[in-house]
């Protein structure tokens, strides 16, 4: 189904009006599902504004099964899924811990929904201490098409710093490389190096904290945390790269915008959460 909006509204009214009877909560299923597209993206939440002429098209799901996920789904079909990571939970398993993953999590789910046909394939990381946004791909066709366009992907982060940059906003550019003791520094460019660009941009000042958008153009181990750090601002609870005791009781970073090209639709599918209100709402002190 596709229709043309006429007046203004949010998306949720006005999916409710042109597709009843559906019930709300299989309008949310169709939302969270990414069975919704405006303009050609995805959209997963219905409280977003719809404007005068834009084109909402509507996908018929396929059957759902009685499995409940685990973790919120933003976006689902049968290429990829795209979740929200809780802080606190590995993305994927190391040497030290296998079992309480993310990637298990997700996996066990997609399995049983699909009663065995389906399984995920990794896409990119999260570090264990950050929330937000993860995809993942259904099939290695689709890994490999994500991960060889991944640069063209846009990855938004909201971090609570301590401290105050130099300027309101800038770019951050250094090569990186691991220590054996596996903490990330800078260096200079070398055969083990890897260059990383991070962008910033101030979203709100405090006395002692400042809250940041952070835009990604390379995806290296620890790269927000070792930037900025490196510029004098800790991400909040980040005692590995130099930060205090966290005001907030919890890790002061979240991957809250996605923005990628669908490795087989090849529409854009721009995902959002809010960013968390402990972060959001924070005064200092």
């Amino acid at each position: 189904m596709k229709f043309t909006v006429k007046n203004g509204g949010t998306l949720f009214d006005l999916l409710c009006e042109k597709l009843q009877p559906a019930s709300r909560s299989s309008i949310r299923k169709m939302l969270q599902q990414g069975a919704v597209t405006v303009d050609g993206e995805a959209a997963a939440r219905g409280d977003v504004e719809a404007r005068p002429g834009q084109i909402v098209a509507v996908q018929r799901l396929r059957r759902v099964q009685d499995a409940a996920s685990p973790v919120p789904v933003l976006f689902e079909d049968r290429h990829v899924i795209a979740v929200i990571k809780p802080a606190g939970i590995l993305s994927i398993a190391t040497e030290k811990e296998r079992s309480r993953t993310l990637y298990r999590t997700v996996n066990e789910y997609v399995q049983l929904k699909s009663k065995g046909r389906e399984r995920i394939f990794i896409v990119h990381r999260l570090d264990r201490e950050v929330s937000g946004i993860m995809l993942f791909a259904k099939s290695l066709e689709a890994q490999d098409t994500l991960q060889r366009g991944w640069s063209g992907s846009e990855k938004l982060y909201c971090a609570l710093v301590e401290g105050r940059p130099p300027e309101g906003q800038g770019t951050i550019r250094s090569w990186l490389r691991e220590s054996r003791a596996q903490k990330v520094h800078s260096c200079r460019e070398g055969p083990e190096a890897r260059l990383a660009i991070t962008h910033y941009r101030q979203l709100k000042a405090l006395p002692e904290h400042t809250l940041l958008e952070i835009r990604l153009e390379t995806g290296r181990k620890h790269q927000i945390r070792v930037h900025l750090s490196e510029m004098g601002c800790p991400v909040v609870g980040d005692k590995r790269y130099g930060a205090g005791p966290s005001p907030i009781r919890r890790f002061g970073l979240c991957a809250y915008s996605l923005a990628f090209d669908h490795p087989v639709t090849k529409q854009r599918v721009s995902l959002r959460i809010p960013v968390p209100s402990v972060m959001r709402e924070f005064r200092g002190g």
